[in-house]
């Protein structure tokens, strides 16, 4: 009989909680670099727009309102995180439950703004690179969301069961990706605004 699981529970609570934050800081680390290797690609194909071919005169970028009100909503949701983040540490795993479940609807407001966004761009096909670009980030934005949401479904449901004042580290652990994704959504969102 297997028993890994029994193991589990003789780790001391210092080194899960190092296992947890290094495991999320390198899922965090990996996705920054297909984030940076996506805008190095896009601004390499802008500036190698000598025939005009890179974006078409008929092709617009996202709609830029919709954008704005989406990166505001996730800047809010990082910010009742946080707020939830310090009240969790500051009272011992017995926070303001209101600042989680705050921010978990303003994450799921962006993943239902982001997918909105991406149903209605319109591009039709053949995709060229830049329509490919815009694509690739909006999805992937969307993409990140929804890790974000599911992740914080997990937390919640930790916290409803009462299973979170002998497991705070996964507090922060979760916080890193929080605030990541919102970090992450407004430079993409920046970088397709702003591209030419």
């Amino acid at each position: 009989m297997d028993t890994s699981l029994e193991q589990m529970h003789d780790i001391d609570q210092h080194a899960r909680s190092l296992r947890a934050r290094a495991a999320v800081l390198l899922l965090i680390l990996s996705d920054a670099l297909s984030v940076v290797a996506i805008m190095a690609a896009g601004g390499y194909l802008s500036a190698l727009n000598t025939l005009n071919q890179y974006r078409l005169a008929s092709e617009r970028p996202p709609a830029f309102w919709p954008g704005l009100l989406l990166t505001i909503g996730l800047l809010l949701s990082g910010l009742s995180y946080y707020a939830w983040e310090r009240s969790m540490l500051k009272f011992e795993g017995h926070g303001r439950h209101l600042f989680l479940l705050l921010a978990l609807f303003l994450m799921m407001l962006a993943l239902a703004g982001q997918i909105w966004i991406g149903v209605t761009l319109g591009y039709a096909q053949p995709f060229d690179a830049y329509v490919s670009l815009v694509l690739l980030f909006t999805w992937y934005a969307a993409i990140h969301l929804l890790l974000a949401v599911i992740v914080g479904l997990l937390v919640l449901g930790r916290v409803l069961h009462g299973r979170m004042a002998d497991a705070v580290y996964l507090v922060s652990a979760t916080g890193y990706w929080w605030y990541y994704t919102v970090a992450a959504g407004l430079v993409m969102w920046l970088f397709i605004t702003l591209l030419r």
